[in-house]
């Protein structure tokens, strides 16, 4: 029996553009497959409007084409549109398996996980609780340093400023021995994140920036600034294992993977790495105990620091990672001798579902 499959992407966060683009590559990956040889057959593409929050509904058909698609995301606000309960309802009657491409605020923060468990709505949403976990990232580092010793990994000095004690947050920062990152708690793409060499002579822009980025989140973290080579390596949970994927380094000038060289492909090199190197192995390893010990479904992506004394440092984890071409998640499934299309089959047939427990 052919699985029938619909994308669900846009949202209402700071990371829409992210889902457009990893919409693009499944969806142009797809066509690009002949007919006989498409592993499941796709029926719909649902888009949330960051506009209005209403659903717009695609139908996909055998014969679409790029131009379908571009024409497509240029006019789904001129569609009529439905509320999300609508919409929740329709694909639940249709039985139809839905790929997450909603990142950053709703998509991976636990609020669609939950709907979709509520609704009983099957794909890659996964456990409402992790997810919310891995969007918090002082969470996940406090997680991280509790369930593995600092020989094995370790996570920066990191401070949580908030609306209740902002008025602490330049004494907090000149706390800090050495260099600061400033990013918000919950927003990807390291959105509003900036590096300070020396937070003593930056007090202003520091403030500033605190202020700016709680208009968009409800917490701001002050992180020790580790020098060293910062990798990332994503896996996939399988029904009974959990898969490390190849790892990439990621090469910058100043050591600084940030807002400005993730957008700005002239600004950092990734690169894959010796699949049997130390690093390599040491990190893949970290990831895989990691996703062991948490109820982690699908697909999730691990970042991290290795500094020049070989010490590892836990970043953040990624639980709805981008898909988009050339992403890093992208190289290393590729590494992995799969395609994005190949990838989403296998998690579908082979990766460990989220099952609501239920309530006596």
């Amino acid at each position: 029996m052919t699985l029938d499959v619909s994308f669900m992407f846009g949202g209402y966060s700071t990371e829409y553009d992210s889902s457009i683009s990893s919409l693009k590559n499944c969806i142009s990956s797809f066509i690009s497959i002949p007919l006989n040889h498409r592993p499941f057959c796709i029926r719909h593409l649902y888009h949330i409007s960051r506009q209005d929050g209403l659903v717009r509904t695609v139908q996909f058909h055998d014969g679409f084409t790029s131009s379908d698609l571009q024409d497509c995301i240029l006019n789904l606000d001129h569609l009529p549109g439905s509320k999300l309960i609508n919409a929740i309802e329709d694909i639940e009657k249709r039985k139809e398996y839905v790929v997450n491409l909603l990142h950053g605020q709703f998509g991976e923060d636990g609020g669609a996980q939950t709907i979709a468990a509520l609704s009983g709505l099957k794909g890659t949403f996964g456990d409402p609780q992790v997810a919310s976990l891995t969007m918090n990232k002082y969470a996940m580092s406090s997680f991280v340093s509790s369930l593995l010793p600092a020989g094995i990994v370790r996570v920066p000095a990191t401070r949580l400023i908030n609306s209740r004690n902002l008025d602490d947050a330049i004494r907090i920062a000149r706390s800090f021995r050495g260099p600061v990152v400033v990013k918000p708690n919950s927003l990807g793409l390291s959105l509003f994140t900036a590096l300070f060499p020396n937070p003593a002579a930056r007090e202003a822009e520091i403030t500033e920036l605190v202020l700016n980025v709680l208009r968009y989140d409800t917490a701001v973290l002050f992180q020790e600034f580790i020098f060293g080579d910062e990798y990332s390596c994503g896996c996939i949970m399988e029904l009974f294992e959990v898969t490390p994927l190849p790892v990439v380094k990621i090469e910058t000038e100043n050591h600084f993977f940030g807002p400005a060289e993730k957008s700005n492909a002239n600004l950092a090199v990734k690169r894959l790495i010796d699949g049997n190197g130390t690093i390599s192995n040491r990190i893949k390893n970290i990831t895989r105990q990691i996703a062991n010990s948490m109820n982690l479904c699908n697909i999730s992506r691990f970042d991290f620091v290795v500094a020049p004394n070989d010490d590892v440092f836990f970043l953040e984890c990624n639980y709805i990672p981008g898909l988009a071409k050339g992403s890093i998640l992208d190289m290393a499934i590729q590494s992995h001798g799969m395609t994005v299309i190949e990838l989403i089959a296998r998690i579908a047939s082979h990766s460990r579902p989220f099952e609501r427990k239920a309530i006596k």
